[in-house]
């Protein structure tokens, strides 16, 4: 039996393990493709947007804006501390990979990371005067919404699509929490009436 049980331990151990890996890999990996991603279209828009806009098709154009706020152009913080935040962002959301309970979940933290380090290396290596002071990229306009690029859309993609998943993956936790106490009150109840019943049984057949 203990031997049976210290085997059970190592393999969930192992299996942990290799999945905590996993996770580690596809998280590093989603990012890197949509850092790379990022990087690649805009310097395709440094360069094809420089003497005017594009128009696609409706709504969409192509139209070259350097930003300093935050994503979408929202100024509500400096370059310095925007960068100090898609740090931190980033270090937090590669220590949780090693837990993460979705592949699906993983995917999309990892264009979460990979949009963070998309504008955080415009900060960096556009940089004019100041530290992290450089300004992002943006470049997808869609007439009514602000101007963006793929590392914004990734960062808005990615933390929907996980805040989804996870608040679903929630409900389904607490619904068999639920199910589990409501089977227990129920088994314990048949326990009970079985227990009466015996006792019953036993008075007549004594009587």
């Amino acid at each position: 039996m203990g031997q049976n049980e210290g085997g059970e331990k190592k393999h969930r151990t192992a299996a942990g393990k290799k999945a905590r890996q996993a996770n580690f890999l596809i998280l590093t990996a989603t990012a890197a493709v949509w850092l790379g991603l990022d990087q690649l279209t805009k310097q395709w828009a440094l360069s094809a947007l420089a003497d005017g806009p594009n128009h696609v098709i409706g709504p969409l154009s192509f139209r070259l804006v350097f930003n300093s706020g935050s994503a979408f152009g929202i100024n509500a913080l400096s370059g310095l501390w925007l960068g100090l935040l898609a740090i931190a962002v980033v270090v937090l959301l590669f220590f949780y990979s090693r837990s993460l309970p979705s592949r699906a979940m993983t995917v999309l933290l990892g264009f979460v990371i990979g949009g963070a380090l998309g504008n955080l290396a415009d900060r960096i290596f556009r940089a004019g005067d100041g530290f992290m002071s450089g300004r992002v990229v943006d470049f997808i306009d869609l007439s009514r919404w602000p101007v963006f690029n793929i590392a914004d859309s990734g960062i808005v993609v990615g933390a929907i699509g996980a805040a989804f998943i996870g608040s679903r993956m929630f409900a389904k936790e607490e619904n068999g929490d639920t199910e589990r106490s409501e089977a227990g009150n129920t088994a314990r109840s048949e326990a009970g009436n079985t227990a009466r019943s015996e006792a019953g049984d036993v008075e007549s057949n004594q009587h």
